[in-house]
């Protein structure tokens, strides 16, 4: 078997290559590449990789979010959101939220209660949820079916980020998740390499349920 790091992003990758790798992955014949060539393979047949395109965000949806947060949006997600435009891969991989008349940017109790979680907002201390709720707002989703969803944000000053959220290991998001944020030990992400590794991170799903790696 090659290598399936030849699939991946390089350290330089911008948000808009990883999404045409992306697309290009997906109309690679599989056995081009690897040396178990019983059949032919390609990810553009299965649904569960697909890429949905949502429509563009208009300019004045986020003029108005950032006079109600009192917050500036940082110019790679406006160009990402209102140039490109959000998209979803397959229906529980990644997600950037927009289109049908959703919410494009959310809080952490509204991201919460989007995905089921609404309930776990009363266990979040009354200051620690103030603060994070007005400095980290949410425009997307990785693997949200999964026992370790990833929401991807930006903070108040302008860093990207991804927060895990295990809801099924409230300890760990209570304890450390939740207080790293708050206390800003967490990694910082630009948008590009967010994007790219998030793009990553559904490859190699794909190529791992394909049993292509183990």
């Amino acid at each position: 078997m090659e290598d399936y790091r030849i699939f991946l992003g390089t350290k330089s990758e911008t948000w808009q290559e990883a999404i045409a790798r992306f697309k290009k992955f997906r109309e690679v014949e599989m056995k081009d590449y690897f040396s178990s060539k019983d059949y032919p393979y390609r990810f553009v047949d299965n649904r569960a990789y697909a890429y949905h395109s949502t429509g563009k965000v208009q300019a004045s949806y986020i003029a108005d979010f950032e006079k109600r947060r009192e917050v500036t949006v940082p110019e790679e997600l406006i160009t990402l959101l209102s140039d490109h435009g959000p998209f979803t891969i397959g229906d529980s991989l990644l997600e950037i939220f927009g289109g049908n008349n959703e919410e494009v940017i959310l809080t952490l109790p509204e991201i919460l209660a989007k995905y089921g979680h609404a309930g776990f907002v009363d266990q979040i201390g009354g200051g620690m949820l103030r603060s994070l709720t007005g400095f980290y707002f949410f425009f997307g989703v990785s693997f949200p079916d999964s026992d370790e969803m990833s929401f991807l944000y930006f903070s108040k000053a302008g860093n990207f980020g991804k927060m895990l959220f295990a809801g099924n290991n409230p300890s760990l998001v209570l304890q450390k998740v939740l207080p790293s944020m708050f206390n800003g030990s967490i990694d910082k992400y630009t948008l590009d390499t967010l994007i790219s590794g998030q793009i990553d991170r559904v490859i190699i799903n794909a190529l791992t349920v394909k049993g292509y790696i183990g």
